[in-house]
Order: C-alpha cells, then sequence, then structure tokens
C-alpha cells in the first residue's frame, strides 16, 4: 500500500495543460530497495536564415528575431492513493499488479495496472552501484466525464528503459526514457516519448522523497513540453 503526493509546476507554450503529461500512475521510477541485491526480502521553412554570406564573400551573420512565444507556468498537485502487489519470479524478473485512485484539481480517476520487470544485470553476482531495468506497463485509466456523467475509460501501453545509479545508500539517481501510447478506436499508436532524471532519498524505507524533471516530446505532432516534480511518498 502507499500514498503519494506531488507538486507538479507545469512549463509549455501551449494552451492546453498538462496534455496527459502526468497521466501515468507510477510517475517516478523509485527502485525497490528491497530488491536490490537478493530479491529475496521483499514548422519553420526558413531555409535561408543560415546563410552567411554576401556578394563580396563577407561572413555577414543575420540577425534572427527572438522567440516571443508565450511561456505558461501551470502550478498542480495530484494525491494517489494505492495498492500493488509484487511476485519476484526469479532474482532478475518480477511483475505487479495493482490499482490507485488518483485525485487533482480536474477529475477523480481509477487506474488499473500491470507491469514487468525484467533486470539483465542481475544474471551476474556481486555488488554494483548501477542497475539496468527494462519495463512494459499496461494501464487502464478510468474517469467520469462532465456532460453525461459516464465513465471513460483508455487502455496506454508504457514500455521504457531506467538507469539507476546508487551513488550513496538509499539515494540514486534515475534516468529514464520511455514510449507511449493509446487504443484509439481500435487502432493503437504510440505518440509521445518521455524522459525523466529522479533525484530519489529513501529514509528508513517507508519514506520516499523524489525530485524530478521531465522532457515530453509528441510524435503525432509538434509539441515539446517540461515538467517538474517534488513528491512525496509513505509505503506502509
Amino acid at each position: 500500500m502507499r500514498q503519494q503526493f506531488q507538486i507538479t509546476p507545469d512549463i509549455n507554450r501551449y494552451d492546453n495543460e498538462f496534455g496527459g503529461f502526468f497521466s501515468e500512475d507510477v510517475l517516478w521510477p523509485i527502485p525497490d530497495r528491497r530488491y536490490k541485491e537478493t530479491g529475496d526480502d521483499i514548422d519553420d521553412d526558413d531555409d535561408d536564415d543560415d546563410d552567411t554570406s554576401n556578394d563580396n564573400g563577407n561572413s555577414n551573420p543575420i540577425t534572427k528575431e527572438l522567440d516571443d512565444a508565450p511561456i505558461l507556468i501551470n502550478m498542480d498537485w495530484r494525491s494517489t492513493s494505492g495498492v500493488q502487489y509484487n511476485r519476484q519470479w526469479f532474482k532478475y524478473l518480477r511483475s505487479s499488479i495493482g490499482y490507485a485512485l488518483m485525485h487533482d484539481t480536474k477529475r477523480t480517476q481509477h487506474s488499473f495496472r500491470i507491469e514487468i520487470d525484467y533486470r539483465p544485470l542481475r544474471h551476474w553476482k556481486g555488488k554494483r552501484i548501477i542497475d539496468i531495468s527494462a519495463r512494459v506497463g499496461l494501464q487502464t485509466t478510468g474517469y467520469k466525464r462532465k456532460k453525461n456523467n459516464a465513465m471513460k475509460w483508455d487502455t496506454q501501453l508504457a514500455p521504457r528503459i531506467d538507469v539507476v545509479w546508487n551513488f550513496q545508500k538509499d539515494h540514486t539517481l534515475t534516468w529514464s526514457n520511455g514510449l507511449g501510447g493509446l487504443w484509439d478506436n481500435g487502432i493503437f499508436l504510440f505518440d509521445r516519448w518521455r524522459s525523466n532524471i529522479n533525484l530519489n532519498f529513501i529514509y528508513r524505507k517507508n519514506h520516499r522523497f523524489v525530485f524530478g524533471f521531465q522532457r515530453q516530446q509528441r510524435l503525432d505532432k509538434q509539441r515539446i513540453s517540461y515538467g517538474m516534480s517534488w513528491g512525496y511518498e509513505y509505503r506502509f
């Protein structure tokens, strides 16, 4: 069981807020220290801008206009209450299934998630400060529509690769890259790529603090978003 609360300032050049930026139940890849070693306890068309030559062959840089597009900084929060069951199949392979109830300033969502986690470096013995994991998560999220009060369910697939650096005891730096996609009218398409850098602090196993930065690039349109997170999680 876990209770998580996060504050998310969103930096965006577009009018739509967040756009599913923080829609995943597990936003931060927090490594489970219980499995650290043994695992048994637990359009730009201005093509001429780069031309710097004139008729005399002299180099005259062309001054470009400053980007005056508005940048929006929106502050939001989210609370997640969840329960999850983990199964350790092998030292290097485990799976999980869980449910989460998510609240934010706009809606309440129900989330069901199944994840498989494969860690190739755990085939070998010995201590290591760097770990790698390949994860595939399938998540179904539902919420009530405002118009007719009917439930709307979205299913997304999110494969990702995490590189975790244990630079101190209970202190980790994680670099994560993953794709995200949704089923729309029976057609599945990966529509976004996310890259995270997260600094994790674990205090007495139960208390977890996370500071994160995320970059999201849409694959179906020209749109890039950035976000930051500060989070606290308590695990019962």
